[in-house]
């Protein structure tokens, strides 16, 4: 199985596995830094597993929707497409145009970012810990953020890519994912991201970027109500 088959439990067995909540054959990432957890193959014991870690949302990436035993509620599920950058093809950004390294205190700013472009969800504070936050300012104010996220190996993740509505448009998201990218490959690794399939503009911004189409991937947010 290629490592971005199964890219969370890649991550919490690897560069991030100091962040894993373990249990079994499951592990998580705490729920304050990133909703996503893995499982090393989904058999009922894993499941299992999986639930006494759960009390609180998980979220899970697979190439099939899962099967999920009883005692599970599915509260999201969206089909992704996941990219790999093969070749960096990022446009030199506007000089008009300065990404700037986001702190603790922008978290206001970020989670608010975040709401206006994913509506009903929250962003986890403490996110920001598995690889830090870009963004780009406009008189003080934050209106387009990216961070890495998952890092195993060979790899490393684009995510929490957003522009508020009224700054779409400017080439503000595609100078975050840029730099992203630059930083990612400048350290030997290979970036990727994932994007929603209903999302062709999004995509067609990362393909021009040198991104690619790897595999489709689902991604399934649940938690563990049985008893």
């Amino acid at each position: 199985m290629h490592p971005l088959d199964n890219p969370t439990w890649s991550a919490l067995t690897s560069h991030q596995a100091g962040f894993a909540i373990v249990e079994g054959m499951a592990r998580r990432f705490p729920p304050e830094v990133c909703v996503h957890g893995g499982m090393a193959t989904q058999i009922l014991p894993a499941w299992q597993s999986l639930a006494r870690i759960a009390r609180e949302p998980v979220g899970l990436f697979s190439l099939q929707p899962p099967q999920l035993p009883p005692g599970w509620t599915i509260t999201r599920q969206v089909e992704l497409s996941e990219m790999i950058q093969e070749h960096s093809a990022a446009p030199k950004p506007s000089p008009e145009i300065e990404v700037v390294e986001l702190t603790a205190d922008d978290l206001p700013q970020m989670s608010a970012l975040y709401e206006a472009t994913r509506p009903g969800r929250k962003l986890s504070p403490r996110l920001h810990r598995l690889g830090g936050f870009l963004g780009l300012k406009q008189d003080g104010h934050l209106v387009a953020m990216g961070c890495l996220r998952l890092h195993l190996r060979g790899y490393r993740e684009i995510s929490t890519v957003g522009t508020l509505p009224e700054f779409e448009g400017h080439g503000y998201g595609t100078a975050i994912v840029s730099e992203l990218a630059r930083r990612i490959r400048t350290a030997g690794e290979i970036p990727f991201l994932t994007v929603r399939t209903d999302n062709p503009r999004a995509a067609e911004i990362y393909k021009r970027l040198g991104f690619r189409h790897r595999t489709l991937m689902f991604s399934t947010t649940l938690q563990w109500a049985g008893m």
